[in-house]
C-alpha cells in the first residue's frame, strides 16, 4: 500500500469517529433533556398540589372542584331559589309567639333573623316572633348559603278579649267566682249562677230549691210575639210546657228513671234542681217527640228563634258537650242581642260561653 492510500485510509477512519461521536453525542443531549423534562415536569406538580392545600377555602372553591364544595355547604335537600315565606305578612296578637310559614324550605333553613323594630316584634335566632305592643314590623332573614335575603310583613294588634262582655251589671251584690275557657266571668247571687248575664241551668250548674220565678213575663212576651209571627206565615208553634218547680222537675225526673233507670234517663230528663224550665226562661213546644224535628214549624223556629232572644237549648250532635240529646222542641230565653251571637256562631250555649254540663258524681 503506498504512502498516499495510508493517509486515504485515516482520513476516512477519522470522518467515520468524528460522526459517531456526534450521534452519541446527540443522543446523550436528548436523553438528558428527556430526563430534565420529566424531572421539571414532577416537581411542578408537587409544587403546586402543596400550594392548592394551603389555599384559603376561597380559592379552592374557584377550582375545577368548586361545584362538589357548594353542593356539599348548601341548604340540604332543598333549592335556594324555592325557599320563600309561605305569605308576604302575618298578624299576630301584643303578647302572642309564633313562627313564620315557609314553603320551599323548612324554618332551620334561614338565618340572620332580624326585626326592624324589636319594640313592636322581637325576633330570636331560630324565626320565633312575639308580639310587643300594637303596630307593624319588618322582619328579614337570609337562606343558609343561598345569599337570598326574604321579607316579612308583621301587624301587632291588641287581643280582643270577651271578658269585656261581663254584662251582669243587671245583678246586684253578684260575686265573682271564677271564669270560663273563654273569658268569661262567672258570678254567683243568691246560689244562682250567672255567666254573661245568663242564668245557668244545667249538669253543672244548679238552682236552688225555692227558685221560682214563674214563666218570666219578658219570655213569655217575647215567645208570643215569636208565635203570632209563624202564624202569618200558616205556622202554629204553641207552648206546652213552660216553668216547672223543683218538685215538678222531681216528680218528672223520677218518674223516667222508674221507667227507663237513672242512665237513660240523664240523656233526655235533668235532675231537680238542674232543669233549664226552672228558670222561667225555657219552654218546650208543640209535641215533645223526634218527629216534631221533622216539621216545618221546626225548620222555621230554628232558622228565627234568635230573632225573638231565643235559641235551641239542646242542638242536633252536642249531646256530649251540653249534656242532653237533640231536643228541637226545647228553647230559652237570653235576649235577642245574645241569642243572635250564639246563633251566628253556629255552637251550642256551653260552647259558646266556655263550660261543660256535668253531673258532679260522673
Amino acid at each position: 500500500m503506498t504512502k498516499q492510500e495510508k493517509i486515504q485510509k485515516q482520513k476516512k477512519y477519522a470522518k467515520r469517529q468524528t460522526i459517531l461521536l456526534t450521534v452519541i453525542g446527540i443522543v446523550l443531549a436528548a436523553l438528558i433533556i428527556a430526563i430534565a423534562v420529566v424531572l421539571l415536569t414532577a416537581g411542578s406538580k408537587s409544587i403546586s398540589q402543596d400550594t392548592l392545600d394551603t389555599m384559603p377555602a376561597v380559592t379552592k372553591e374557584n377550582t375545577a372542584d368548586s361545584t362538589e364544595a357548594l353542593q356539599a355547604d348548601a341548604v340540604e335537600g332543598t333549592e335556594v331559589d324555592e325557599i320563600d315565606f309561605k305569605s308576604a305578612g302575618m298578624k299576630l296578637n301584643v303578647g302572642e309567639t309564633a313562627s313564620p310559614e315557609i314553603k320551599g324550605g323548612k324554618l332551620s333553613d334561614l338565618e340572620n333573623w332580624n326585626s326592624n323594630d324589636s319594640s313592636v316584634v322581637t325576633v330570636d335566632d331560630k324565626g320565633q316572633l312575639t308580639g310587643v305592643k300594637a303596630g307593624t314590623a319588618k322582619i328579614t332573614a337570609s337562606v343558609k348559603n343561598g345569599y337570598k335575603l326574604l321579607k316579612l310583613t308583621v301587624d301587632v294588634v291588641e287581643e280582643e278579649s270577651s271578658t269585656v262582655k261581663e254584662d251582669n251589671t243587671e245583678i246586684e251584690d253578684a260575686v265573682e267566682v271564677g271564669t270560663t275557657s273563654k273569658g268569661f266571668k262567672i258570678y254567683e247571687k243568691d246560689g244562682c249562677t250567672y255567666i254573661y248575664g245568663i242564668l245557668m241551668a244545667s249538669k253543672t250548674y244548679t238552682l236552688p230549691e225555692d227558685y221560682a220565678p214563674g214563666w218570666e213575663p219578658e219570655a213569655r212576651e217575647a215567645f208570643e210575639r215569636l208565635s203570632d209571627d209563624a202564624a202569618k206565615e200558616g205556622l202554629d208553634i204553641y207552648a206546652s210546657s213552660t216553668f216547672r218547680s223543683y218538685e215538678d222537675q222531681d216528680r218528672i225526673y223520677n218518674n223516667y228513671v222508674s221507667r227507663d233507670g237513672q242512665e237513660a234517663a240523664d240523656t233526655y230528663s235533668s235532675r231537680p234542681g238542674h232543669s233549664d224550665h226552672q228558670t222561667g226562661l225555657a219552654l218546650d213546644v208543640n209535641t215533645i217527640d223526634d218527629a216534631f224535628g221533622y216539621t216545618a214549624e221546626s225548620d222555621w223556629l230554628a232558622e228565627h228563634a234568635h230573632e225573638y232572644g231565643y235559641i235551641i237549648r239542646y242542638p242536633e250532635g252536642k249531646a256530649d258537650i251540653t249534656g242532653y240529646q237533640y231536643e228541637p222542641w226545647h228553647i230559652r230565653y237570653i235576649g235577642v242581642e245574645k241569642a243572635t251571637e250564639v246563633y251566628e256562631s253556629g255552637l251550642s250555649l256551653e260552647e259558646f260561653l266556655g263550660v261543660d254540663s256535668k253531673y258532679s258524681d260522673d
